[in-house]
C-alpha cells in the first residue's frame, strides 16, 4: 500500500508502478495480492534491479507476536507447499543492525491469494505450514527472484496478532487493483458499528507496524534494494 511505501521514501510512488529513488534504489507500489507483487516485481527487474525486498505488513499466525514485530524470515512458504528460503548473509547483516531496537523473528512467511481474516483459519495455517506470520506478496517476489537468480529478502511488520480477526468492512474495501479504499471502508464500518470499533483498534496496531518499518528503514538506510 501507499502508506507502507511512505515508510522509505516521501515520494509519490505510482500505483503499480516504480520509482527510482536517484540513489542506487528502486521501489515499487504493487498493491495487493500475488497477481499484483508479480506484475511489480518484474517491472522492477526490468528496470534494473538486481535484488528484491518484499516490505511492508503481515499477519501473525503463531501466538505471540505483537503489532510493531518485524518478522525477517528464513523462508518464504508458498501455497503450492514450495519453499524459497531468503539470502541467508542478507538476512542476518540486517538483522544484526536490527538487534536491541525492536523485536525481529526469523521464521517462516506463509503466502495466501487472500486475506487471511479469522482466528481459527490463522490457527489452521499456523498449524498446516509452521510459519509464524502471512502475507499475499513476498511469495511472488521471492519467485521472480529465483526466475532471474537475484538475491531475495523480506522485511515485514505485524498489524494483526493470530487472535485478532479482521472486520469485513476492510477486506471488502480492496479494488481491482489491489488498493486499499479507505472512504470505502470506513462508510461500511460506520454502517457496521462493531467493524468501526475493530478498525479504531486495528487503527493502532497499523500504527505500532509502521513506526517499526520507518525505524528498520533508518537503520537500514544504507542497504541498497529494490522493493515490491
Amino acid at each position: 500500500m501507499a502508506v507502507e511505501c511512505r515508510s522509505l521514501t516521501s515520494k509519490r510512488v505510482p500505483a503499480g508502478g516504480c520509482l527510482d529513488l536517484g540513489d542506487g534504489c528502486l521501489i515499487g507500489l504493487s498493491g495487493a495480492g500475488p497477481q499484483a507483487a508479480q506484475r511489480c516485481s518484474a517491472l522492477l527487474v526490468e528496470a534494473g534491479a538486481t535484488s528484491l525486498i518484499s516490505w511492508g505488513c503481515a499477519a501473525a499466525l503463531a501466538p505471540g507476536h505483537n503489532p510493531g514485530d518485524l518478522i525477517l524470515p528464513a523462508g518464504i512458504v508458498c501455497t503450492d507447499g514450495r519453499l524459497i528460503e531468503t539470502d541467508g548473509e542478507w538476512r542476518d547483516r540486517l538483522s544484526s543492525k536490527l538487534d536491541g531496537q525492536m523485536p525481529v523473528h526469523t521464521g517462516l512467511l506463509a503466502e495466501s491469494d487472500r486475506i487471511v481474516a479469522g482466528q481459527e483459519e490463522k490457527r489452521d495455517l499456523f498449524a498446516a505450514t509452521g510459519a509464524i506470520a502471512l502475507d499475499m506478496e513476498s511469495a511472488a517476489a521471492a519467485r521472480t527472484a529465483v526466475r532471474f537468480r537475484l538475491p531475495f529478502l523480506a522485511v515485514r511488520s505485524i498489524i494483526d496478532p493470530a487472535e485478532v480477526s479482521l472486520p469485513p468492512s476492510i477486506h471488502a474495501a480492496f479494488d481491482a487493483n489491489g488498493m486499499l479504499n479507505v472512504p470505502q471502508m470506513l462508510l461500511r464500518s460506520l454502517l457496521h458499528p462493531t467493524d468501526f470499533i475493530d478498525i479504531i483498534r486495528l487503527g493502532s496496531h497499523f500504527s505500532a507496524a509502521m513506526k517499526t518499518l520507518s525505524l528498520a528503514a533508518a537503520i537500514g538506510r544504507d542497504t541498497h534494494f529494490a522493493v515490491t
